[in-house]
């Protein structure tokens, strides 16, 4: 279960949905969708469909490109190594920002890039970043990912936050917090109301719901994208900063910029774009969003980047 470890099982329940189950969600479903399950692209802003050659081209421009994702999901994976192959092959002053790996663990991400043909060195990264304590979906899934970085050497930004502040947070709240653990705490905006009713409606049929229950559950979605969006900005503000940073993700922490996005913006990571795999046939439909389309670009059966 992402980032919560050996929690409760009433936290494992409702961060789980949380986290997991409607980080599944993928731009919801446009009209019609159900209808029409061919491989396309569209720009959720313009209404058109667009070649995954204008898509690249239009991602070139951005600073920062959020690539959102079902974490169990082949397809939305083969669109995320698609998308920064061809970006790379623009311009190979590039780096991909990771979810999966909390940021205690960047040696072993860096160790990784820099070990191309090293005896058991995929052995290694999994151990070095405990990815079947603090990740735990099949490495198989994100491997050619991973293995494309290593090969043209992009570096790999490890976003997350340590699962035992994210749990900590869910169990007591912000202000049950060890003094070491606050230390960890970025800026946290808890205020923006869309984001809230996000949260609040993919929480809505939780059966222990309550206030306190429902403001730490927030307060752990909040931790969770504020750390992914001070790591972000960071990365682009380094002495040593790429031109430009792909960020993978579950697409409920990017749907809208509610999540990641627009926190990176508020600390200087712009301007962005958002890609929202989708595949026809799964649940993912996304929670209401009202400030404009959940992202710039849908890209249904995201199987191979084909001309619709």
């Amino acid at each position: 279960m992402t980032g919560i470890g050996n929690a409760p099982a009433v936290v494992k329940a409702s961060l789980g949905l949380l986290l997991l189950v409607v980080a599944a969600a993928c731009g919801g479903t446009q009209p019609g969708a159900a209808e029409d399950d061919r491989e396309r692209i569209e720009d959720l802003e313009t209404g058109r469909e667009v070649t995954f050659e204008e898509m690249i081209a239009n991602l070139g421009r951005a600073r920062v490109i959020y690539v959102g994702e079902a974490h169990d999901d082949p397809a939305h994976h083969r669109a995320q190594g698609a998308i920064l192959e061809a970006l790379h092959g623009r311009d190979p002053d590039i780096a991909l920002g990771v979810e999966m790996v909390q940021r205690p663990f960047q040696p072993a991400l860096d160790t990784w890039v820099q070990s191309a043909g090293a005896e058991d060195d995929e052995a290694a990264l999994l151990t070095g970043v405990e990815w079947e304590e603090r990740w735990g979906f099949d490495f198989e899934l994100y491997r050619p990912l991973f293995e494309l970085c290593r090969s043209e050497g992009i570096r790999i930004i490890a976003l997350n936050a340590r699962k035992e502040l994210t749990r900590a947070v869910a169990r007591r709240g912000l202000t049950g917090l060890s003094e070491e653990l606050a230390t960890e705490l970025p800026e946290l905006v808890l205020d923006d109301s869309q984001h809230r009713a996000m949260i609040e409606e993919a929480l809505s049929e939780h059966p222990n719901m309550s206030e306190a229950f429902f403001e730490r559950m927030y307060s752990a979605q909040v931790v969770w994208d504020e750390t992914m969006a001070d790591s972000v900005a960071t990365a682009l503000a380094a002495p040593d900063a790429p031109r430009r940073l792909m960020v993978i993700a579950g697409s409920f922490h990017v749907v809208g910029g509610l999540g990641v996005p627009g926190r990176a913006a508020r600390r200087g990571a712009t301007p962005y774009e958002i890609v929202l795999p989708f595949t026809p046939g799964r649940d993912q439909s996304h929670p209401s969003i009202s400030r404009g389309p959940p992202g710039r670009y849908r890209w249904v059966g995201s199987r191979h980047p084909t001309t619709p």
